[in-house]
């Protein structure tokens, strides 16, 4: 067994009280999360100040700006205020949206200490003012951090309307940056923020607000509501991409969803969205009838905001269903060792062209052999106007690293992140996995993690592929190890606790005192989580020794390899508690294509079930390319997992959650809605 630890920084944040008394924080002592506010200075004060300020300017110029006006700072005393400056390098302006309503504009990190400066000699409510007009600079710089510390020295945020609208909207925008949804309504909802009056501009930022938060924690009806009430407060300029946001959001929920609540909806304009939404995708897997199915819809609600300014990804259908290829390729290898993944890549893909293009000219082209430029290139000669695969990687890279002719839809990815215009790729990558995972804990708020991979080389690029994205967000690995393939893990277990070393406390005590006592061990207290890299067998190995010793209260996080589909009850109550991310194909049924190849293929149900829903993709995907490309927020929920395509052109997949209970694996629901 190899062992590596890896330690890290302890990052602490403090606890979620009021979020009013939080940020208020005059005259607490005794609080290191709270700053100690130094009395004003006398004018003499402020203008030695100012005419520091001059030479501080000249020292900006000459690259010693910040360091300069943090020691002004010290000599003058103002020690809370090098508290909130200090450890930021000048922030870099952003570009706020287009569709943000009156924005202020930013001057540079120096006019916020200007305005803090000038807050220290004031009193509330003019002191709340500035510190709140420093804080949104600060934000519109993209700099997160020091907003959210100016907000913490503010010391009378609801001293008036304007300054609680303010210290609201900015408190919503920090927290959602800190990756907290459910904190950021609540400040927008608190009843000192919902009783006051506000104008059309503050209406939309608000709710825009609310929207974003709701869609953060995944409660995309509600997220929507938000959006579909601001549309009339909208300029007509700015309601085509509101109506794309509303859209986008709805395609979100399954399909029973939003049909069941477009009948329970009481308002024409929200049930007329539900339908929409419903019909698009109930169709989405068919462009054809999804294009009738919509000229159906426009006739139905011709009034409809929607039917006016019809969703841009909708108003593509003609376009997609008129430049659909009449002629496809597929490259896959039907032999050797990658013969049975090819082979069913092609029968999922037959299944579906059958099914929804039988009219399309299809031929498959064995890549077992032979260099696929030739291969590629025959395709080409016989009328293909696109081509899908290959599935092995070094052949993917060979066709990015020369030009294509016609759009190719690989079925792996590039070995070194090599990109072509014309190439797409699409494959089952293992480290996606890891990083969903890594996103997931974070978002539930888990920085500590205790990691436990096998050693081998897939386990090795899955730990970097989590650490990399998990310490991004915060997060800590208290500590690792790698296993090799072993019957039983009570070592490495007990060892990556700390029992062992809880145990051996105790026999040194006996043996120091002479006594007989009762002893029980203790694990480590440190950690959030564990998340265990393995397949099926090893997952039922470690899981019920991690319980035994203790750790039966921890969270314990994996990958689709733990999920077998088929396994036994007695074999999956070994791992009651493991939370995994999963292909939709595994966990969720109602799919007709899928029925109807699972019928055919018992395979479909087993170990190649990711492959046949890798072809019904590929499939699914080819028609949509363009637009995913043009509309960035546009999806195709597939059997795969829901489908985007980033700007080097490479498909990216959202997978589904489930978790053993009792022997069974449940699917985790995609919508969170406790707690809003």
């Amino acid at each position: 067994m190899r062992r590596i630890v890896r330690a890290g920084q302890l990052i602490t944040t403090p606890a979620h009280h009021n979020l009013w008394d939080n940020l208020n924080v005059a005259n607490s002592s005794g609080d290191e999360n709270r700053l100690v506010m130094i009395p004003p200075h006398t004018h003499a004060d402020v203008r030695n100040a100012e005419k520091a300020d001059e030479k501080a300017d000249s020292a900006d110029s000459a690259g010693r700006g910040l360091m300069a006006r943090i020691n002004r700072l010290k000599r003058l005393g103002l020690t809370w205020l090098v508290m909130l400056l200090g450890g930021c390098a000048a922030p870099t302006p952003m570009d706020l949206p287009p569709d943000d309503p009156a924005p202020r504009i930013s001057v540079g990190s120096r006019s916020i200490e200007r305005l803090l400066l000038e807050a220290e000699r004031a009193s509330p409510p003019r002191s709340t003012e500035l510190k709140l007009e420093a804080a949104e600079l600060a934000a519109t710089a993209a700099d997160m951090d020091l907003a959210g510390r100016i907000l913490q020295a503010v010391e009378a945020p609801y001293s008036t309307d304007a300054t609680t609208l303010d210290h609201a909207i900015l408190s919503a925008k920090v927290t959602l940056f800190k990756g907290d949804p459910v904190l950021a309504i609540r400040v927008l909802e608190d009843p000192r923020v919902a009783s006051i009056t506000k104008d059309t501009n503050t209406q939309i930022t608000t709710g825009r607000l609310r929207a974003e938060a709701y869609r953060a924690g995944r409660s995309y009806l509600a997220s929507a509501r938000e959006l579909i009430y601001l549309n009339t407060l909208l300029s007509q300029a700015e309601r085509p991409s509101n109506h794309e946001a509303i859209f986008t959001t709805l395609l979100m929920l399954p399909v029973a969803t939003l049909t069941q609540q477009a009948e329970l909806s009481i308002t024409s304009e929200i049930r007329g969205w539900l339908s929409l939404a419903a019909m698009t995708k109930q169709y989405q897997h068919d462009p054809l009838r999804q294009l009738n199915a919509l000229k159906e819809w426009q006739r139905a609600w011709s009034t409809h905001p929607a039917a006016i300014i019809v969703p841009a990804s909708l108003q593509m259908l003609s376009k997609i269903v008129e430049n659909r290829p009449e002629n496809v390729a597929l490259l896959l290898p039907l032999r050797g060792d990658l013969g049975k993944f090819g082979r069913a890549v092609r029968d999922g893909y037959i299944a579906a062209h059958y099914q929804l293009t039988p009219e399309t000219e299809l031929r498959i082209y064995d890549t077992s052999e032979g260099d696929i430029l030739e291969h590629l290139a025959r395709a080409e000669a016989a009328g293909a106007e696109l081509a899908i695969g290959p599935l092995n990687r070094d052949r993917v890279t060979r066709l990015a690293e020369h030009p294509l002719n016609i759009p190719v839809l690989a079925l792996n990815r590039t070995a070194g992140g090599q990109i072509n215009p014309n190439l797409y790729q699409f494959g089952l990558a293992p480290e996606d996995e890891s990083i969903q995972v890594a996103d997931q804990v974070a978002r539930e708020g888990y920085l500590n993690a205790l990691v436990i991979a096998p050693d081998s080389d897939w386990g090795e690029r899955n730990f970097q592929a989590f650490s990399e994205r998990f310490t991004t967000k915060g997060g800590v690995i208290i500590d690792s190890a790698y296993y090799t393939d072993q019957r039983d893990y009570s070592n490495l277990v007990k060892s990556l606790l700390n029992v062992d070393s809880s145990e051996q406390r105790a026999a040194n005590l006996r043996r120091v005192t002479g006594d007989r006592f009762e002893f029980a061990a203790r694990r480590r207290q440190d950690l959030d989580f564990v998340f265990l890299l393995g397949n099926a067998s090893q997952a039922r190995g470690i899981n019920p020794t991690l319980a035994f010793f203790y750790a039966e209260d921890i969270p314990v996080y994996s990958t689709s390899h733990v999920h077998t589909a088929g396994s036994s009850r007695i074999d999956a109550i070994d791992m009651n508690g493991i939370r995994f991310c999963d292909i939709p194909w595994k966990l969720t049924e109602g799919d007709p294509i899928q029925a109807l190849i699972t019928d055919i293929w018992p395979d479909a149900t087993a170990q190649l079930a990711p492959f046949f829903a890798l072809g019904v993709d590929a499939h699914r995907l080819y028609p949509r390319l363009q637009q995913l490309k043009d509309h960035n927020q546009e999806r195709v929920f597939g059997s795969t997992g829901v489908l985007a395509l980033n700007d080097n052109n490479v498909v990216t997949r959202s997978l589904m959650w489930g978790q053993f209970r009792e022997g069974k694996v449940n699917a985790v629901p995609m919508i969170l809605t406790e707690g809003l």
